[in-house]
């Protein structure tokens, strides 16, 4: 499942809770010739970083980019077949979102013997109205917040640490471009619990790890390695506090037999979506994004 995760989120564009939605376009132009993309790899890349254009006119923003990975349940020992691929993409946040594609072109020229690439957006972005809390939220190749990392050698063990200054409720994905595993909460929780564990304020935590739980949830852990399919590839990891519980998204099993004990997923398309959603209604949420490398040296 090697893809780009794709920002179009198909919502109404209705304004909720004060938010602010305006309508704005956006443009990027790459030097095929110079890239080491290939044709598809550049064009959704383009298309990103004239979404990002169109966000930044308006309202500012900040920019993240990651690439590839593996993950497997230590459990059970089964190598999840998802991989986590995302080949530059870039993705905007603290200021503003791309809510709505209206319309976008992309096409080929040929300038100076060079060839480019250029792509034109038009759609709906949002302002981001309230404050956004100071979460701390880190990667971790050990069971101890010392253990900060993101660069991972393959194989290693998966945890993160946690740390909100208000109570809420957490959930955590991965995903490329056609499916989200939800990993946090954990498969196995109880039907109560599903829709965001609760968090207190100023407490750590460390995800994934039984030793180091103290959510009372050791029963119910799952324990993860990450696996790079290149030489070095990267992951992105969403982190979702919100102040009230979430719904969840309808989540399905993974396809393969082989994967029963993985995590729950969806389509990306419908998990971008689900979180567009609650974040226009302004659900108090608030979404952290980290990138980890993957190494196999």
């Amino acid at each position: 499942m090697k893809q780009i995760l794709l920002i179009t989120l198909l919502i109404s564009s209705l304004v909720a809770f004060g938010q602010k939605q305006k309508k704005s376009t956006g443009e990027y132009q790459l030097n095929l010739s110079k890239s080491e993309f290939s044709p598809s790899e550049a064009c959704d890349y383009c298309k990103e970083m004239a979404r990002i254009q169109a966000i930044e006119k308006i309202f500012g923003t900040v920019v993240v980019q990651g690439n590839t990975t593996y993950i497997r349940n230590t459990q059970t020992g089964e190598k999840v077949e998802t991989k986590q691929v995302f080949n530059m993409m870039a993705e905007t946040y603290v200021n503003g979102d791309w809510i709505k594609t209206i319309k976008e072109d992309c096409s080929n020229f040929v300038e100076n013997d060079e060839f480019w690439i250029r792509c034109k957006v038009k759609g709906v972005v949002q302002e981001w109205t309230r404050p956004q809390l100071d979460l701390k939220v880190a990667p971790l190749d050990c069971e101890d917040k010392k253990c900060e990392s993101t660069a991972f050698k393959d194989g290693e063990s998966f945890y993160l640490y946690l740390k909100s200054p208000v109570a809420g409720y957490v959930s955590v994905y991965l995903a490329d471009e056609h499916v989200a595993q939800r990993v946090f909460p954990y498969r196995n929780m109880p039907e109560e619990q599903v829709n965001g564990v609760k968090v207190k304020a100023d407490r750590e935590y460390i995800l994934f790890s039984r030793i180091m739980d103290v959510l009372d949830l050791r029963s119910y852990v799952d324990e993860y390695e990450l696996y790079a399919e290149s030489e070095q590839d990267h992951n992105r990891i969403y982190v979702i506090y919100s102040e009230k519980p979430l719904v969840k998204p309808a989540l399905y099993e993974a396809s393969s037999a082989s994967d029963s004990q993985m995590p729950m997923q969806l389509s990306a398309e419908d998990f971008q979506r689900w979180l567009a959603q609650n974040r226009q209604y302004d659900n108090g949420v608030q979404v952290e994004r980290v990138d980890i490398t993957i190494s196999k040296d």
